[in-house]
C-alpha cells in the first residue's frame, strides 16, 4: 500500500497549497479516492476536521467533498469556490443534490462511474509536477509491414532520453509485441544521450539506469478474447496520460471501436508500409480511415530493393507526410555494427547515426536532438 497521505488537523495552520483536498471520513470511499490520486499521479491531502477543512478550503486547486461530510461542510459556511465536486452515494437520494447545490459544486459524481473522469481531473489539478503528455499511435498499412517493432523501438528511444515511457498493445490480432522485442534485443542496451553507458545489470529492484525514464507495457491477454472493451481503454488512456511524459499506442490495421477511442487520443498517427505496389491500396484505406479520428497522420515507408516505388512518391500517393525512412534490411532500432578493427586497406565504416526511434521523436518535436537529412536506418 501507499504511504498515509498528510491528514490536516485543526491545529495546523498551513499545508500543502498544491495538492488536491480529500473530505472525508469513511475509509472505503477514502481508500477509493486515493487509489485514483495515485493513477493520476499526484498526491492528496485529507481532511476530516471542519476548522482544518476551513483553513485548507481556499488554497487547494481542487475539493473533493464526500457526502458523510457534506453537511458538515455546509454547515461550517465555508465561502464560495470553483473546483468542488461531490461525491454522492445514491443518484435517487435528493439530499445528494440538494447538498451539492448549497455547497456550489461545480459537478456531482458517483463512483465507480465517474472514476475515469475523477483521474482525469485530479491529474489536471494536481500540480505542475509532471510535463504535458504525448499519445503517438502506429498503425500497420499493410499486415506485416512492422507496426509493432517501431512501436517497440520508439518507446524504447524515449525511455533512452528519460522520457516516462507506456507502450500499449492495442492489437490483440497482430503478431505481438513480445516478437517486436525480440527483433530489437540488441538495441535495448543503447544508452541514453548525455550519459555514460552504465555497467552491469539494473539493480534487482527494477530501476532503469541513470538518465533512463520508466518503461511500462501493457498488453491484452489473449485469453480474455479477441475484442478490447472500450471502457477498459478508455480507463487506460486516462491513467497513460496521467502517468507518462510519452504514450506509443500499437494499433491494429482494421481498427475496432477500442482501437477508434485509442486513435483520437493520438496527437500523431504514424503508418508503416513498404515501398512496393500492392501495399499503396491497402494503405491509403487505412490513411482514410485514420485521418477521420486524428488530424496530423504520417508516413514511414520501409524502402524494398526490388520496387521502383521512392518513399516520397509513397508518400505523395496517400497524402499522408513523410515521417521517416526505414532501409530494407536494418531493423528500426538503429543497432550499430561491430566495431572490430577493419583490414588493412579496407575502407573504415561510417559511424553511426541517431536510431530511428530518435530521430522520429526528434522530427514529430518530443526530443531536442537534430534531426539530420537522408535516410533512416
Amino acid at each position: 500500500m501507499s504511504p498515509a497521505p498528510p491528514l490536516l488537523t485543526a491545529a495546523e495552520a498551513r499545508g500543502p497549497a498544491d495538492r488536491p483536498l480529500l473530505v472525508t471520513g469513511a475509509p472505503d470511499l477514502l481508500d477509493d479516492l486515493l487509489r485514483l490520486a495515485e493513477v493520476a499521479g499526484v498526491n492528496a491531502t485529507v481532511a476530516t476536521d471542519p476548522v482544518a477543512v476551513h483553513r485548507a478550503w481556499a488554497r487547494a486547486p481542487l475539493v473533493i467533498v464526500c457526502m458523510d461530510r457534506a453537511e458538515a461542510c455546509v454547515a461550517a459556511g465555508l465561502p464560495y469556490r470553483p473546483h468542488v465536486v461531490l461525491v454522492g452515494d445514491q443518484v435517487e437520494d435528493r439530499r445528494v443534490w440538494s447538498a451539492g447545490a448549497r455547497l456550489g459544486a461545480d459537478h456531482v459524481v458517483f463512483l465507480p462511474a465517474a472514476e475515469s473522469w475523477l483521474v482525469r481531473t485530479l491529474a489536471e489539478f494536481g500540480g505542475p509536477t509532471r510535463r504535458a503528455s504525448t499519445t503517438i499511435g502506429v498503425v500497420a498499412g499493410r499486415r506485416g509491414s512492422g507496426a509493432s517493432t517501431l512501436s517497440a523501438a520508439l518507446a524504447l528511444a524515449g525511455q533512452r532520453h528519460g522520457l516516462d515511457t507506456m507502450l500499449v498493445d492495442a492489437d490483440p490480432r497482430g503478431s505481438g509485441l513480445g516478437t517486436a522485442f525480440a527483433r530489437l534485443m540488441p538495441a535495448v542496451e543503447g544508452t541514453p544521450r548525455d550519459h555514460p553507458r552504465p555497467t552491469g545489470r539494473p539493480a534487482a529492484s527494477g530501476n532503469p539506469p541513470a538518465g533512463y525514464g520508466e518503461l511500462s507495457v501493457v498488453y491484452w491477454d489473449q485469453e480474455c478474447g479477441p475484442e478490447l472493451p472500450t471502457a477498459a481503454m478508455e480507463t487506460l488512456l486516462t491513467t497513460a496520460s496521467s502517468t507518462a511524459d510519452l504514450v506509443i499506442i500499437d494499433l491494429p490495421w482494421q481498427p475496432d471501436p477500442a482501437a477508434a477511442l485509442a486513435l483520437e487520443a493520438c496527437r500523431t498517427t504514424l503508418v508503416v508500409l513498404r515501398a512496393d505496389p500492392p501495399s499503396i491500396p491497402t494503405a491509403r484505406r487505412v490513411c482514410s480511415v485514420v485521418q477521420r479520428r486524428c488530424r496530423d497522420v504520417r508516413t514511414v515507408v520501409r524502402t524494398v530493393s526490388s520496387a521502383a516505388l521512392t518513399p516520397a512518391k509513397v508518400s505523395a500517393l496517400l497524402g499522408a507526410p513523410l515521417a521517416g525512412v526505414i532501409t530494407d534490411g536494418t531493423d528500426p532500432a538503429g543497432s550499430v555494427p561491430s566495431q572490430s578493427d577493419p583490414s588493412p586497406g579496407a575502407a573504415r565504416p561510417p559511424a553511426p547515426g541517431p536510431p530511428l526511434g530518435d530521430r522520429l521523436l526528434a522530427g514529430l518535436g518530443i526530443l531536442d536532438s537534430p534531426v539530420e537529412p537522408g535516410e533512416w536506418s
